[in-house]
């Protein structure tokens, strides 16, 4: 069956990178902010570790937050800016799965998957191990 569908093309960005690099700016700003503070005017109990562990949890967050909302922004102004394109498609209906799984087995086996096997036919081949497991049962080989 073939048909035509209309498609839109549009760039989308990567949230994964956005939130990430949104992250490590602010560690940086962070450690940069860290340098600027001086040890004596810390309140007693707190040190200079102990204040740039709390900015890079809090400021590490906030990039993170900040870098995601910029993907969203531009992920909204790609929308605006797609394309639209009519392209031919050719749609194929879902074969059965056990026919599928007959035609693996024959092109494994370098058979024809179009020869039209019988898999009843093909069932009643007894197999060397067979004739074992018959006379092991008592029953007669043949």
């Amino acid at each position: 069956m073939k048909d035509q569908i209309d498609v839109a093309v549009r760039r989308s960005p990567k949230y994964s990178v956005f939130m990430g690099i949104g992250a490590v700016l602010g560690v940086i700003a962070s450690g940069v902010l860290a340098l600027f503070v001086d040890p004596a005017v810390m309140p007693t109990g707190y040190t200079v570790s102990k204040g740039l562990g709390l900015m890079l949890l809090v400021l590490g967050t906030v990039g993170l937050f900040l870098g995601g909302l910029l993907a969203l922004i531009l992920d909204w102004a790609g929308r605006k800016r797609a394309r639209e394109y009519r392209v031919d498609a050719q749609i194929d209906m879902v074969d059965d799965p056990k026919e599928i799984a007959r035609r693996r087995l024959a092109e494994a086996r370098g058979e024809d998957p179009d020869a039209g096997v019988d898999g009843a036919a093909a069932d009643e081949t007894p197999q060397p191990g067979d004739i074992k497991r018959d006379a092991d049962r008592g029953g007669t080989a043949g």
